[in-house]
């Protein structure tokens, strides 16, 4: 009986999905990622109910066993290049996003002093402040408003006069605002080179 079963246990052949799936595994580790590691998962899973249910004919339990635990190390190895990929790009996006909301509450700033100008002999308000008065909390205009101002313009004066600039920098750029209209973002080296000392 024992030589019946020893050569039976000879016999076994190895499962192809079993060896198949520690391969995926093992390179799914190194340049395979995602796209061995879930094939070396599934494969591992089935080599191991292909084995249970050969009756002894197929081995490889192991092999399946090791697969089913690269390709998870695989998957895991995957999730993270992903993301230390994608960060870049999101914060890239999240940057420009914050840079046009920059933008557009500059722009709403300028549209501001000229409509004041507009009603006060074509001045512009000596402060941010004066343009607060009634805007709403998320304006851009509500007090404490942080956009850098030079007062004491007017609609006539040069349109390359620069009027406002955002209080920090972003990246090392600034998003400034010239007296005529033109709301631009510009390195922050030339920023403190030509206009920084004229914000009071």
């Amino acid at each position: 009986m024992s030589h019946i079963l020893s050569s039976s246990a000879a016999a076994a052949k190895t499962s192809g999905q079993a060896i198949w799936s520690l391969v995926l595994g093992i390179l799914s580790m190194g340049c395979l990622w995602l796209l061995g590691s879930i094939p070396a998962i599934l494969l591992g899973i089935a080599a191991l109910k292909s084995i249970d249910r050969s009756g002894g004919t197929l081995k490889g339990r192991g092999l399946g066993i090791a697969g089913i635990v690269t390709g998870s190390v695989g998957v895991f190895t995957g999730i993270l290049i992903l993301a230390s990929l994608a960060m870049p790009a999101y914060n890239g996006v999240q940057h420009r996003a914050a840079t046009a909301r920059e933008m557009m509450g500059m722009q709403q700033v300028m549209l501001a002093c000229r409509t004041y100008a507009a009603d006060h002999d074509g001045r512009f308000p000596a402060s941010l402040a004066v343009l607060a008065e009634g805007a709403s909390p998320e304006s851009a205009l509500a007090s404490g408003s942080s956009i850098l101002y030079r007062p004491g313009f007017t609609e006539t004066s040069a349109p390359s006069e620069i009027l406002l600039a955002s209080p920090v920098p972003r990246r090392d750029k600034r998003i400034v605002g010239f007296s005529g209209g033109n709301i631009e973002v510009i390195p922050e080296a030339r920023f403190q080179s030509d206009y920084a000392h004229l914000f009071p």
